[in-house]
């Protein structure tokens, strides 16, 4: 089992102008993937073409279908001309600018340093085979934010289809914009909700999840319990609940953990303070640039640090009939993790793990 800090951890969306506070009937804003191993991903950080247009409609995010041109006479022609002279002349690719803290964009950074969605998403689909013997099709997100992991979800399949609920309008934008434009039908296939994740789904999911432990930032053990609950309602017969949980002695300690991301950055993890008596958690992340620019507190985490035994007694208690936990096992190194995740009751004592719950209806 690896120690994780630093490597994959949850999005609370904060405006680089206005800090906002999450209260617990609120779903926080962004919360990408998880990526559940440490193998390498390459990454790039140009931006995409903006997305088709959208609109929000009674809470509800409206994509509109792509428009495709029609070729105008002779386009052909020219095209099969410009083709040619390509094979005579290579067109150069723009050199990017160093990342500073003027230039960059924190959403895009974040992408970058912690998620794995494609990796997330196949894992998903695994758990729900195993478990149900047929394929998942329907995914709803929670605390959904950019959407990347539904963008995975449906690159995986044409028939995956999948709906997201977040209640911040800024990262959702965004996401549209970044992370849906490969896929030309996400507008037949995808919607976003601009509403509580307590409400229920267009359809009923056939797999669900809260990834990047987001549902931490519900503090109490009844409003806990009534999300759980709501979940359990609103899955299919025989569907799965899906989140992840983060523990182990360094979890508790107010620490840095600091690590180098290509194109040119670093990511910092703030473990700003920890209760003890209460569970409350104050996290942040930073990013740092060679130049020696920093962007400080751009995510912002108020949670608390929930134990696994806590969270799954709560989701026994919601009516969940097959409550497990899913362990990653350990490289042949003896250190880092081999991103291979299995169901274990008792897991591993390592100083930081994440697990996987997976819970059944």
């Amino acid at each position: 089992m690896r120690a994780l800090f630093g490597s994959h951890l949850p999005l609370l969306f904060r405006s680089m102008a206005a800090t906002r506070t999450p209260s617990a009937s609120k779903s926080t804003s962004t919360s990408p993937s998880k990526a559940p191993s440490k193998s390498k991903r390459k990454a790039t950080a140009q931006r995409a073409e903006p997305s088709p247009e959208r609109h929000v409609v009674d809470g509800e995010v409206v994509a509109a279908a792509p428009k495709r041109k029609t070729a105008k006479k002779g386009a052909k022609k020219g095209a099969a001309k410009a083709a040619k002279g390509a094979k005579t002349k290579a067109a150069k690719a723009p050199k990017r600018a160093p990342l500073s803290a003027r230039t960059a964009d924190p959403m895009e950074l974040y992408q970058l340093a912690v998620q794995s969605p494609e990796l997330d998403a196949a894992f998903l689909a695994r758990v729900f085979k195993k478990l149900t013997g047929r394929e998942a099709r329907h995914l709803r997100e929670d605390f959904c934010g950019t959407g990347y992991l539904m963008a995975a979800w449906l690159a995986r399949h044409k028939e995956n289809t999948a709906e997201g609920f977040d209640i911040d309008p800024e990262p959702v934008s965004w996401g549209l914009t970044h992370n849906f434009d490969k896929i030309v039908d996400a507008a037949e296939r995808c919607s976003f909700h601009l509403k509580d994740v307590r409400e229920p789904s267009h359809k009923k999911p056939d797999i669900r999840t809260s990834p990047n432990f987001s549902w931490m930032i519900l503090t109490e053990r009844q409003t806990m319990l009534e999300y759980f609950r709501t979940v359990h309602a609103d899955l299919v017969d025989g569907g799965v609940f899906v989140l992840d949980i983060y523990g182990g002695p360094e979890a508790m300690e107010e620490m840095e953990e600091v690590r180098k991301v290509s194109p040119g950055f670093t990511y910092v993890w703030d473990q700003k303070r920890y209760d003890p008596a209460t569970g409350a958690y104050h996290c942040r992340i930073h990013f740092r640039f060679k130049d020696g620019t920093e962007l400080r507190n751009v995510f912002d985490y108020h949670w608390r640090l929930w134990t696994l035994p806590e969270v799954l007694d709560i989701l026994r208690e919601a009516g969940f009939q097959r409550v497990e936990s899913w362990w990653e096992g350990t490289d042949a190194d003896g250190v880092s993790g081999n991103g291979v995740f299995r169901q274990n009751d008792k897991g591993e004592n390592c100083p930081a793990w994440v697990t996987y719950i997976v819970a059944q209806k």
